[in-house]
């Protein structure tokens, strides 16, 4: 621990140092490709749908200076400590909202409405919240042999709090939670990604996240972080025309027991002539090229057999396809005037046993129960080993993933005041699953929902270029999968109000 506490205060005065000469903190963690960059390493983004942050301006390897020379064989090394480089960043932030049913913690993501006519559903809920609030350091060794490692770690303290934490704790005394935690190899043929980091499939911190206060990720939004190791290429450099990046990733499995990680593929073209502004979450806004992203993701389920004391697994396949695109309509080139701004974001994802990858969406599906025909008590139970909402079993006690489609569009204008410093933002969501409903049973279909629209309109301020403010309305509409007295699916409605404040550092 007092080594660790060493390392912390060395970073922080370097940062301080840094900061105090008028200098650019060095950012050996460049953002990633698509973002006004040229390589693939993230913005550092907040959250389990908790809002996005944008560094100091990264120094790119290769670009203005010659390579670092390779010591030759033999040679007494040069002196590596002085040559790596470290930053800070982070942001303070604080969030209130407001909501007119008991539905939503901080967060709304993709969680599911109370029903109509319940005590939840009839009485609002006000909260306030300073746990989105983040911190990480880049750091990055020495090239050797021309080749570049760079490492990134983000904490923020919406870890999981302990079962018999009260409303006050939760709140109060958040717990330490690790985002990202991974390590970049750049070589002259592929790159290679180890560790915790968004994940390839919807591409994930690239620059397609959409601009709200409301916490990522949005309903219907694919937003995930998990182990992976991934390797890619890039083709064309940020000087470029275009640039085509290719990927595939081995990530952590679905299920442990399933015995196969998850596998994931990815493509993606950015048009550099083509630039716009952007900003992701509750961030800074940023220039970025026009870019258009595809992907992939294929699972193996293996879950035991629906029986008091199971024998073989009951095997399924998931799978997932996810189209992004980001357009200027009104291009900018520069941070220093974004007047008139105007820039489109959009989603579309589609697949079988994937609710996992969207925040915290399960439809409220649940394993069926175990039948109990000698009326024994406590009655026999099943025990999954797979989390829920994923996949169920049918009627015939057949495994099956379920399935979600869903669309995602949002606009960002830039006012004509000013330097464009204060602008509009607006989204749009539909998340619908077509099995949901016909495979739980009857008498439990109140508790599913099948299909959610959502909407946001937000409004940024720049109060300095560290502080912002930031005012949001959200609307959350659900339909549930019952039908009460032969008549329409009941359906919930949520009105959110949100500020959110945050100093970026």
């Amino acid at each position: 621990m007092k080594r660790l506490a060493a390392v912390v205060v060395l970073l922080a005065a370097r940062a301080a140092a840094a900061q105090d000469a008028g200098t650019p903190l060095p950012n050996p963690l460049p953002a990633p490709r698509g973002e006004g960059t040229g390589s693939v390493l993230p913005l550092p983004l907040a959250g389990e749908g908790w809002g996005e942050g944008k560094p100091p301006e990264p120094t790119l390897a290769g670009e203005g200076k010659p390579p670092e020379p390779t010591p030759v064989d033999g040679a007494a090394p040069a002196d590596m400590t002085a040559r790596w480089a470290t930053s800070l960043y982070g942001f303070a932030e604080l969030d209130a909202m407001y909501d007119s049913t008991q539905s939503y913690g901080p967060s709304a993501n993709n969680a599911a409405l109370a029903r109509p006519g319940t005590y939840a559903a009839t009485h609002g809920r006000t909260q306030m919240t300073a746990n989105n609030s983040l911190f990480g350091f880049r750091i990055g060794a020495p090239a050797y042999r021309r080749m570049r490692a760079t490492a990134q770690v983000e904490v923020d303290f919406f870890g999981t709090q302990p079962s018999d934490a009260t409303e006050r704790t939760a709140f109060t005394f958040g717990s330490l939670r690790m985002r990202l935690f991974a390590f970049r190899l750049e070589t002259k043929f592929v790159d290679l990604l180890a560790g915790q980091y968004h994940d390839l499939f919807g591409w994930g911190g690239t620059g397609f996240y959409p601009n709200s206060v409301a916490f990522l990720g949005l309903p219907g939004q694919i937003y995930s972080r998990q182990p992976q190791v991934r390797v890619g290429k890039t083709f064309g450099g940020s000087a470029s025309a275009a640039q085509v990046e290719v990927a595939v990733a081995a990530v952590r499995p679905v299920q442990r027991d399933s015995e196969v990680p998850d596998m994931q593929a990815g493509a993606r073209v950015a048009l550099n002539a083509l630039r716009g502004a952007s900003a992701q979450g509750f961030g800074q806004p940023d220039i970025a090229p026009c870019a258009l992203g595809v992907s992939g993701v294929w699972r193996r389920f293996a879950v035991a057999e629906l029986l008091p004391v199971p024998g073989e697994p009951k095997i399924a396949f998931g799978w997932g396809a996810a189209v992004n695109a980001f357009v200027p309509v009104i291009p900018r080139s520069s941070t220093t005037d974004l007047r008139n701004a105007l820039s489109l974001k959009a989603e579309a994802s589609i697949g079988s046993g994937i609710s996992d990858l969207y925040t915290g969406l399960t439809g409220g599906a649940l394993f069926p129960t175990l039948p109990n025909p000698g009326g024994l008590t406590p009655p026999p139970l099943y025990r999954p080993n797979i989390d829920s909402g994923i996949v169920t079993f049918d009627a015939d006690g057949n495994l099956r993933p379920i399935d979600w489609w869903a669309v995602v569009a949002g606009v960002q204008y830039h006012l004509p005041i000013g330097t464009g410093r204060t602008w509009l933002a607006a989204n749009y969501a539909h998340l619908e699953s077509k099995n949901i409903v016909a495979l739980t049973p009857e008498n439990s279909r109140g508790g599913v929902f099948f299909r959610l629209d959502y909407a946001d309109a937000n409004v940024f301020f720049t109060l300095t270029p560290a502080v912002h403010v930031g005012l949001s309305y959200q609307l959350t509409r659900q339909l549930f999968g019952d039908h009460p007295f032969g008549g329409p699916n009941p359906a919930a409605i949520n009105h959110r109000g949100e500020t959110g404040l945050r100093l970026f550092f």
